[in-house]
């Protein structure tokens, strides 16, 4: 019973980390005040795709990994685990990145958002959606590692849905004759 835990735990992270990922880069991480000639002061609201678009993507690798790892068995989920861990990797370096500069991030999707009047990025206020993107990566990294290290161990999916043997092939006609021959009833084997 324990693997079959240890699965469940494995496919939930992977779940709730993905699906945090994906929520979490629609939302906007960042409002920067800007200061340009022809609009004055205003502030501008950029969601975690304007900073930098490996969250979602990532966060999607996350989601295809959880029917992946319920789906692999042994060597292939291992693999799987490994992809997923690094899906995580990935999800803290880039988010990590932008929170230790944000304003440096801020400034490419400032200009396509600000086209007019050459704005300058001036403050810019995090909010709580990149410290959850954090959590979303540590939980594929964590569920990757388990399955990763764990994952050949547990059960695969049933064989119910595999395709099933052939049966035994039907002995030749003259073979019948000679069981016949010898006594023997051929629709008794």
């Amino acid at each position: 019973m324990k693997g079959r835990r240890e699965l469940l735990v494995a496919v939930a992270a992977c779940l709730a980390g993905a699906g945090l990922a994906v929520l979490a880069a629609g939302r906007t991480w960042a409002h920067v005040d800007t200061t340009s000639a022809l609009f004055g002061h205003r502030t501008v609201g950029l969601s975690g795709r304007d900073l930098t678009p490996v969250v979602s993507a990532l966060g999607l690798v996350g989601l295809a990994g959880v029917v992946a790892i319920a789906a692999t068995r042994r060597t292939g989920r291992a693999v799987v685990g490994v992809l997923v861990a690094l899906a995580g990797l990935g999800i803290l370096a880039q988010t990590g990145a932008i929170l230790a500069d944000p304003k440096h991030w801020a400034r490419g999707p400032l200009a396509d958002h600000v086209r007019v009047g050459g704005a300058v990025p001036g403050a810019v206020h995090l909010n709580a959606w990149p410290y959850l993107a954090l959590l979303a990566g540590l939980l594929l990294a964590a569920a990757g590692a388990l399955t990763a290290a764990r994952g050949r161990a547990w059960a695969a999916l049933g064989t119910r849905y595999e395709r099933a043997p052939r049966p035994a092939a039907t002995p030749p006609e003259r073979t019948l004759w000679d069981q016949l021959d010898r006594g023997e009833d051929p629709t008794r084997t």
